[in-house]
């Protein structure tokens, strides 16, 4: 058991008492004082760490904006380069006029895309036998289709184009059912990507995007 703190008094009528404090109880007001300041460091340890998380949330967010955005760039310029194509040869759209980048790219995190590979991925995906398969028709960087490298975010873009099973309207006056799909690669596994379906209006002579939607 501690002992109580004594006071200590002299002559006859005290006129001051001294408090005297053991060593106990001196140990005790450490032992409190140090605990206090562990807790205070464990909160603003958590407070940093919540923060940080916060900031990378909202990074991959703005990322994935950008390359959402990027991505239906290169589907509208790919629309674009079809509308100018003659009619019945869209399917022999080149590279070249729309995006003619590397075939591999290393992404800012240094991951890389190779651009053969995603295009085999994506003829797994889903096809059945007699469905005419993918054929990629874009590939490069941002920069490079927006004509400013060092002004826009470092994403790697691809390009997809096939055939369409069937015309999606078949009440329009429209010929040459067409499907275009557009992705954008981006650091810490960013990826985004649209896919559209096109149909050529005879009456006007232009492709025209009859659906649109981004695919999960």
């Amino acid at each position: 058991m501690r002992d109580a703190p004594s006071l200590e008094c002299s002559g006859a009528i005290a006129t001051g008492c001294r408090k005297t404090v053991h060593r106990g109880e001196t140990g005790s007001a450490l032992l409190v004082t140090m605990a206090a300041g562990a807790l205070v460091s464990a909160l603003a340890a958590a407070l940093v760490a919540v923060v940080m998380i916060e900031e990378a949330v909202e990074a991959n967010h703005r990322r994935g904006v950008q390359a959402l955005y990027a991505a239906d760039g290169l589907l509208a310029s790919v629309v674009a380069e079809l509308s100018r194509a003659p009619e019945g040869d869209a399917p022999a759209v080149t590279p070249g006029p729309v995006l003619a980048g590397p075939a591999v790219a290393t992404l800012p995190d240094g991951s890389v895309v190779d651009a053969d590979a995603e295009t085999r991925a994506l003829a797994r995906g889903g096809r059945r036998p007699g469905d005419p398969g993918w054929r990629l028709v874009a590939r490069g960087w941002l920069g490079d289709l927006a004509g400013a490298p060092d002004r826009v975010p470092r994403l790697y873009l691809l390009a997809w184009l096939r055939r369409g099973p069937a015309d999606p309207d078949p009440s329009a006056d429209a010929t040459g059912h067409l499907l275009v799909r557009a992705a954008a690669f981006g650091p810490y596994r960013v990826r985004r990507a649209v896919e559209a379906t096109l149909v050529r209006d005879v009456d006007i002579g232009l492709v025209r995007v009859a659906t649109w939607n981004v695919v999960r």
